[in-house]
């Protein structure tokens, strides 16, 4: 009997649901919808002219003399040449740069000259030291910014700034192949 009676109520109730003269509720928008419009915008024909030239990939490992300056020896362009000397070549110009804050492409290089240092000291001892006899390759790297001098030795893994007071060149560079 009681299913009976829960039958007969859900038939009602979807009987009466089905029957009903109420549409499906439809949600409408509240605000009118602004359609959207593809706009142009033109692309300039003609480049934006600086006063000074952007700096170029290459510009760390090469460096163009300032006015009055010489350009550096055929010797030193070769070097600039070998990869090892070149980024140690850019990595000293950051140094430089950092130091004098000026742009690295400011930091002109004078000459790189490959050496066979005598010892680990690089050929820039300190007074008080004593260093085992070592041939070390490496690059004597002199840098400039407005007309003052930087000079750096290298071996492959360290650049060591040097004071030309201080300094002590094997008698004659390596040359480079």
């Amino acid at each position: 009997m009681f299913r009976l009676r829960y039958g007969v109520v859900i038939f009602f109730v979807c009987i009466s649901t089905a029957c009903s003269s109420t549409a499906p509720l439809v949600a409408e928008p509240t605000q009118t919808l602004v359609i959207p419009t593809i706009t142009i915008t033109p692309i300039p024909q003609t480049p934006t002219l600086t006063l000074t030239p952007l700096p170029r990939a290459g510009d760390l490992s090469t460096a163009t003399p300032a006015v009055g300056e010489t350009a550096a020896t055929d010797e030193a362009n070769q070097t600039i040449d070998d990869p090892v000397a070149a980024e140690l070549v850019g990595l000293a110009q950051r140094r430089v740069a950092e130091l004098t804050s000026m742009p690295v492409r400011r930091v002109q290089v004078v000459d790189v000259t490959a050496y066979k240092w005598t010892d680990i000291s690089l050929g820039c001892p300190n007074p008080d030291t004593t260093y085992p006899t070592q041939e070390v390759d490496g690059y004597r790297i002199v840098l400039s910014v407005d007309s003052q001098e930087y000079i750096f030795h290298t071996d492959f893994d360290r650049i060591v700034a040097c004071d030309a007071a201080k300094e002590k060149l094997p008698l004659t560079p390596t040359p480079t192949s």
